[in-house]
């Protein structure tokens, strides 16, 4: 996905690959823009604190979900 299709206050789903106990696992996650920033944008979920992904982790992990 590219960064200049983020639409604040919209869901989207992460995908990642993580290291989980040792062992590689692919990581899902429904995250809602916050805001977009010069290198990327702010996410949060629920009650976690804030997270940035930058441009490129956007473009490579992140997918666009059907709720709006």
């Amino acid at each position: 996905m590219r960064k200049s299709d983020l639409i604040p206050g919209r869901k989207y789903l992460h995908k990642r690959r993580t290291i989980i106990a040792g062992i590689p696992r692919a990581a899902e996650r429904w995250m809602r823009c916050e805001r977009i920033t010069d290198t990327g944008a702010v996410f949060s979920r629920d009650f976690e604190p804030g997270t940035t992904l930058t441009d490129k982790e956007i473009e490579e992990e992140l997918m666009e979900g059907w709720e709006k």
